[in-house]
């Protein structure tokens, strides 16, 4: 029979035990709450974000996509604050470890045991440096600097980007140049200069209102530019390279290659595709010659679609009436480039979205953030555990 203090010192430690529990418990279930209570105050979740989204599964299992599949060990993920990290993590499925970086030097020391690289890019030196990786996802919606990687090219390497997740936020983009240069706001801006604002200098006014939009590739956020166009009371056309087929409030669907017949009838001609061989240069000189004189040209999407002399001289010529460019070119735009003079542009730099860790949060709500991040610990947790996957892309169409 045990003595009375032996079972008084059990009794002692065991409710030391319990009691230190009891406080981890606490501590994470105020930390869950805390979590939560953030989650609930953006006002999103997943099916949420999944429904604003309208992203689709890829029709395979990562499992099946990717050649020499197995259950990954380590996801390195740009990470926007350093509590993403166990945010992430607890959506991973044992055995699988999230490692957040918040810069390059950091993400170079995690690179040789990587399996999947989240929100890091597709720079070649970077995976070259990765010799494990299967997965990469980028934050954008454009592919074609990924798929100039030969691994990506030949589907070695699963690739999924940020299509339809910036849908919203690109075409309210979209639209605000075609109201600033429908209505002159780039003038006014420079008159305020000249501390003249009495000056004349300006364009002619265009009505949306009655007018014809062409929207070239008719994807997420094409269509999302289509949809606002047409409550404004304009009539929309639209290209696309994969079917004839499109939303109620879109007049007409073309294939693409119908672009050029269907650019003289717009009044305002928004370009929406991705780089694709098909699409490289697509607007020339030559194109531009059949637009209508004084239409809008608005290219957010890349530079390379656009021949930039070709826009200048078309300016210059009166050939269209204005355009504004939101690019995402690899370098600065040189200094004795046609663009810098070229009248009636409003140039801009990529500011659609944000690199390196998901975000441009600056540019977003906090429920637009949170429903990124929602859908990227979405696409972690189906990587890792082989399920399909969202927005994967396809090389051979190249988006």
């Amino acid at each position: 029979m045990k003595d009375s203090g032996e079972v008084q010192g059990r009794t002692a430690s065991d409710s030391w035990v319990r009691a230190v529990w009891v406080a981890v418990a606490v501590a994470a279930a105020g930390a869950w709450t805390a979590a939560s209570a953030r989650q609930a105050a953006s006002g999103v979740d997943l099916a949420a974000a999944l429904k604003e989204y309208r992203l689709q599964e890829s029709r395979l299992a990562a499992r099946d996509l990717v050649p020499g599949w197995v259950v990954p060990r380590r996801l390195v993920v740009a990470v926007d604050t350093p509590r993403r990290t166990a945010w992430l993590q607890a959506a991973m499925p044992s055995g699988v470890q999230v490692i957040g970086v918040r810069n390059e030097a950091q993400a170079a020391t995690q690179l040789a045991d990587a399996d999947a690289l989240i929100l890091l890019g597709c720079r070649p030196r970077t995976l070259a440096q990765a010799p494990r990786v299967k997965w990469v996802y980028v934050g954008g919606g454009g592919a074609d600097e990924c798929l100039a990687i030969p691994g990506i090219a030949r589907g070695d390497i699963l690739l999924t980007d940020g299509q339809k997740v910036k849908d919203t936020i690109l075409a309210e983009m979209a639209m605000g140049y075609v109201f600033a240069l429908a209505r002159s706001i780039d003038v006014g801006l420079q008159n305020q200069r000249l501390h003249d604002l009495q000056a004349v200098r300006g364009r002619p006014a265009k009505q949306l209102h009655g007018a014809t939009m062409l929207v070239v590739g008719l994807g997420g956020a094409g269509t999302e530019i289509a949809r606002i166009a047409h409550a404004l009371g304009m009539r929309v056309i639209a290209t696309r390279n994969s079917s004839r087929e499109g939303p109620a409030f879109v007049s007409y669907v073309g294939l693409a290659d119908e672009t050029a017949k269907l650019v003289g009838e717009a009044d305002v001609v928004v370009v929406c595709a991705p780089l694709t061989p098909a699409t490289r240069g697509l607007f020339n000189a030559a194109m531009f010659r059949r637009m209508k004189r004084g239409a809008i040209y608005v290219d957010w999407t890349r530079a390379e679609i656009t021949v930039p002399e070709d826009l200048a001289a078309a300016l210059k010529a009166g050939t269209i009436g204005s355009a504004a460019l939101n690019w995402a070119t690899p370098a600065p735009l040189p200094k004795d480039d046609p663009l810098w003079s070229a009248p009636n542009l409003i140039l801009a730099p990529w500011a659609g979205t944000g690199g390196g860790a998901a975000v441009n949060q600056a540019n977003e709500s906090r429920a637009e953030v949170e429903m990124r991040w929602l859908v990227i610990r979405e696409n972690m947790r189906r990587y890792a555990t082989g399920d399909r996957m969202y927005s994967v892309v396809d090389p051979q169409r190249g988006y």
